[in-house]
């Protein structure tokens, strides 16, 4: 279970999904607002 891991920590356990997960991100949190834990950062 991650928890708040950093950026590098997310991305490696997402691994090539994390692209693709920004991209849904932006799409249906553009403002970040669902940021608690391993966050994801919208694409821009």
């Amino acid at each position: 279970m991650m928890m708040d891991e950093g950026t590098d920590n997310v991305k490696a356990a997402y691994r090539d999904n994390y692209a693709r997960l920004t991209q849904i991100k932006a799409t249906y949190d553009p403002s970040n607002l669902f940021h608690v834990n391993q966050n994801i950062k919208p694409a821009r």
